[in-house]
C-alpha cells in the first residue's frame, strides 16, 4: 500500500508540473513580439526576464520568431499587392445604385422599354449609332451555333449603341445651353461626356472585331482576310459589298499563284558535252525532278566499215 501511495503522489506532482508549464507557454504566446527599436507599452508577465539586444541572454522563442516572420511577409505582401486607385467619394445613394446596376443590371421589361427605337431613336445624321448587322451572304453559310453566338454579341452591342445615343442627345442639349447662356459653365461636363462617348465608340469597335474573330472558323482559309481589322465595317460587319471583296481576294490569290509557280514551268535545262551524259531539271505532273540526260555515242571506227566506204568511192 505504501508503494501505491508513493506512485499516486508522484503522478499528482507530475500533473502539477505539466499545468504550470502549459501556463508558462501561454503567457509567452500572449506576450507576442516587439520589433527592434520599438518600445513595449504593455506589462511584462510575472516572473518574465527582460532581455535587451546588447545583453547576453536566451534567443527568441519559436513563437516570437514565427510572428516576426509573419509580420515581414505581410509587409511584403502589402507592398507588392496592386491597389486600385480611387477618387473622392460621391453621393452614397448614387454609389449604391451604380453598384447594383453594374452587378445585377436592370429587369427585362425596363431594358426593352429603354432600348426601343421610338424611345431612344438615333439622330438622323449619326449613322454610326446603329447595330452592325452580319452580311446576308455570310449569314447563310455559317453554322446555327455561330449564328446564335453572333446574335448574343449583337444584343451587347445594342446596349452600347443605345447608351451612346442617350449621351449624344444630352451632350447636344448641353452644348446648345452653353452657347445660349454665357454665364453657364458646362464646358467641363461636355468634355467629360465626350470622353465617355470615345470609350463607348471604342467598345463598339472591339465588339465588332470580336464578332469577326468568332466567325473566322466558319470561313474558308482564302477568305480569312475579310476578318482582318484593316477591313473597315459599315452598317454591315464585312462591308457593304462582301461579294466584290471575295472576288478581289480570289483574283489576288490567282495572281499570287502565278507569281509563285510560273518560274521554270515547262522548261528543261541541261548541261554537259557531246558524248557525255547531260543533267537538268524539268517539271512534270507530279512536281520537279532531276535526272541524267542521254546522248547517242559516237560511231566507232570499225575496220569493216572503213573498207566498205572506200569501195563505194
Amino acid at each position: 500500500m505504501s508503494a501505491l501511495q508513493a506512485i499516486q503522489n508522484t503522478q499528482a506532482k507530475q500533473g502539477q508540473d505539466v499545468e504550470a508549464l502549459a501556463g508558462r507557454v501561454q503567457q509567452m504566446e500572449d506576450f507576442g513580439y516587439v520589433e527592434p527599436g520599438e518600445e513595449f507599452d504593455g506589462e511584462y508577465p510575472e516572473g518574465s526576464q527582460v532581455v535587451s539586444e546588447d545583453s547576453p541572454g536566451p534567443s527568441l522563442m519559436p513563437s516570437a520568431k514565427r510572428q516576426a516572420s509573419d509580420s515581414r511577409f505581410s509587409a511584403i505582401a502589402k507592398r507588392c499587392k496592386v491597389q486600385e486607385v480611387a477618387d473622392e467619394k460621391i453621393d452614397d445613394i448614387l454609389a449604391e445604385n451604380v453598384t447594383d446596376l453594374f452587378r445585377n443590371g436592370m429587369n427585362d421589361e425596363q431594358y426593352l422599354e429603354l432600348t426601343k427605337d421610338e424611345n431612344t431613336a438615333r439622330p438622323e445624321n449619326c449613322e454610326g449609332l446603329t447595330v452592325v448587322r452580319t452580311n446576308q451572304l455570310i449569314w447563310n453559310v455559317i453554322s446555327p451555333s455561330a449564328q446564335t453566338a453572333d446574335k448574343k454579341l449583337q444584343f451587347v452591342e445594342k446596349s452600347v449603341v443605345k447608351a451612346a445615343t442617350i449621351l449624344v442627345k444630352t451632350v447636344d442639349k448641353a452644348a446648345r445651353a452653353e452657347s445660349s447662356s454665357s454665364s453657364s459653365d458646362l464646358g467641363g461636363y461636355i468634355d467629360s461626356c465626350n470622353d465617355v462617348l470615345a470609350l463607348l465608340g471604342h467598345a463598339n469597335r472591339q465588339i465588332n472585331l470580336a464578332r469577326r474573330d468568332f466567325l473566322r472558323p466558319e470561313l474558308m482559309t482564302q477568305y480569312l482576310h475579310l476578318c482582318s481589322p484593316s477591313v473597315p465595317y459599315t452598317s454591315f460587319l464585312f462591308g457593304d459589298d462582301v461579294s466584290k471583296a471575295a472576288k478581289d481576294i480570289e483574283e489576288c490569290s490567282k495572281v499570287g499563284n502565278k507569281l509563285r509557280f510560273g518560274r521554270g514551268r515547262g522548261s528543261f535545262r541541261a548541261r554537259g558535252t557531246r558524248g557525255s551524259g547531260a543533267r537538268g531539271t524539268y517539271r512534270g505532273r507530279r512536281g520537279f525532278a532531276r535526272g541524267r540526260g542521254y546522248s547517242r555515242p559516237a560511231a566507232k571506227n570499225y575496220k569493216g566499215a572503213s573498207s566498205s566506204t572506200q569501195g563505194q568511192n
